[in-house]
């Protein structure tokens, strides 16, 4: 069943009509979608409506709601803060958290950080990530679309992160316990949070006022991750451990 993303759809929509240009494309000429032929919509909110195509051409596609199906939010809800490694890695990191079910996305900027964007290029990074969420989220069927926040240095998000979420640092320093393990000991929560260093790793300072405002550390295991890897296999251990294939 192919995928539709509306933001505009509600619960009280009885019918859709679309004139996006790039969508009437995908679903004509790269889905292939013909009259009567049946899609899923959602609006990027838990809400997923499945239509029915009636008319279709070059200039707008309409669409009959048949079923509403509202699916639960899931518990608990994951954030991702992650350094912005470098050669477009970042975006590598969104699509395959977002196919994990990851709620919000977080670009940091941090003491060791390899790429620093400059004002200019951060509303052009921030619509290419959201395209890329959006097209993740499609791709793999899910309802909603992760959050992608600005740019934010590490000092600026971290009591926001400690006030609303329990957090999670993997850590090459010091005490630490295995991903799982933490996993069982924590409470039950509504959000969890990973905070994902850059190449460099955190400095010393940067893991030591996350510890003091209350970051459990935590190990990813014996070899040493890149970026990219290490975002992944936090947002896999927890989708598994809390919702298990």
């Amino acid at each position: 069943m192919h995928y539709c993303y509306l933001p505009t759809l509600t619960d009280s929509t009885h019918e859709i009509r679309i004139t996006n240009k790039n969508e009437i494309h995908h679903i004509k000429n790269v889905l292939r979608l013909k009259k009567e032929n049946t899609l899923h919509l959602f609006n990027g909110k838990y809400l997923k409506a499945l239509g029915s195509i009636m008319t279709i051409n070059e200039k707008e596609i309409f669409i009959e709601i048949k079923q509403f199906i509202q699916e639960e939010v899931e518990q608990p809800k994951i954030i991702l803060a992650c350094a912005i490694p470098k050669k477009g890695k970042f975006e590598t990191i969104i699509e395959k958290t977002t196919e994990l079910g990851v709620a919000e996305i977080i670009p940091l900027e941090t003491q060791h950080s390899d790429v620093r964007l400059k004002s200019d290029q951060i509303s052009k990074k921030l619509i290419r990530y959201q395209t890329v969420a959006i097209n993740a989220s499609k791709q793999s069927k899910r309802t909603t679309i992760p959050i992608i926040h600005p740019v934010t240095k590490f000092t600026d998000i971290l009591a926001t992160l400690i006030s609303r979420s329990t957090v999670f640092i993997p850590s090459l320093e010091n005490k630490r316990e295995n991903i799982l393990q933490s996993f069982k000991q924590m409470k039950v929560t509504d959000t969890i949070a990973f905070m994902i260093g850059p190449e460099g790793d955190f400095s010393s300072k940067e893991y030591t006022l996350a510890q003091k405002k209350g970051c459990i550390p935590i190990s990813l295991g014996k070899t040493i991750l890149k970026v990219e890897t290490a975002a992944i296999c936090s947002i896999a251990c927890a989708r598994q451990f809390y919702h298990p294939f």
